[in-house]
């Protein structure tokens, strides 16, 4: 694997953000080819893509500090010794980026539940790509295994703990990475164009995508070694909860817009 992609003096870029900024281009290319010119103008694309960009990852870096890494008072140690932050978490990401659009559906008096469905179903992609860069970082890694499928970190500035180099591992972030290319698959061919020729309730795109990569999650968890976040409940991640959460969320607005 390899960390780090390339190097400009002595600056760095590790794998994970520049394929994190891949795939918000990608995201952006989606929306842009995909939208209704009637939904919004050129003018309201661009300034809802830079509403995005702020409250994404702004969103994603919040829930890492406050979740993951030993939560905030390790994390504010953290930034304050190496003046940066470990890492972001796709779930504080997605549900940043629908609270986003939300709000900025809200202000410029346009459909939400439309944008909705554009940004959950490219969402699954761009994580699609995502995941290779955590995969080349060590990061988002996978339990200790004998399978025969099994992957080896051994770059020493990979983002696992050091005393995993050399063990076989689950390769989680491919795990994850096709499991998401599956469900953009499913949401962009058969939901959306569903939603799409009316057959279903507007929204319903957003309300899959939101549901199976709950449902991924839950799942693939099983097998994954990194971060479980501070908050574990009956053995559960984080990421688990709040994925239940997400799902309960998804079959009320289900329910309510079916009725609407």
């Amino acid at each position: 694997m390899r960390p780090i992609l390339f190097s400009l003096g002595s600056y760095d870029f590790f794998a994970s953000p520049v394929f994190a900024g891949l795939s918000a281009i990608l995201a952006a290319v989606y929306i842009s080819k995909q939208r209704d010119p009637d939904l919004m103008d050129e003018k309201q694309y661009w300034n809802l893509m830079l509403c995005l960009a702020v409250g994404t990852l702004g969103s994603g870096l919040l829930v890492y500090f406050l979740f993951y890494g030993g939560g905030w008072e390790r994390n504010l140690a953290y930034f304050f010794k190496y003046r940066r932050i470990k890492g972001g978490a796709f779930y504080g990401n997605y549900w940043g980026a629908i609270i986003t659009t939300l709000l900025f559906a809200r202000a410029a008096k346009v459909n939400f539940r439309k944008l909705a469905d554009l940004i959950a179903t490219v969402a699954p992609l761009s994580l699609f790509l995502m995941r290779w860069g955590c995969l080349q970082h060590g990061c988002c890694f996978g339990k200790a295994t004998t399978a025969s499928w099994a992957i080896i970190f051994t770059a020493p500035r990979s983002a696992l703990r050091k005393s995993l180099l050399g063990t076989p591992l689950h390769p989680s972030q491919v795990y994850e990475a096709f499991g998401n290319l599956g469900i953009f698959l499913i949401v962009h061919f058969f939901v959306l164009k569903r939603v799409r020729s009316k057959k279903l309730p507007e929204g319903y795109a957003f309300l899959a995508s939101t549901g199976l990569y709950a449902v991924l999650r839950l799942i693939l968890d099983l097998w994954r070694g990194s971060d479980p976040g501070i908050f574990t409940p009956f053995g559960f991640t984080t990421a688990q909860c709040i994925a239940l959460v997400s799902l309960a969320v998804a079959a009320g607005l289900a329910v309510r817009w079916k009725r609407a």
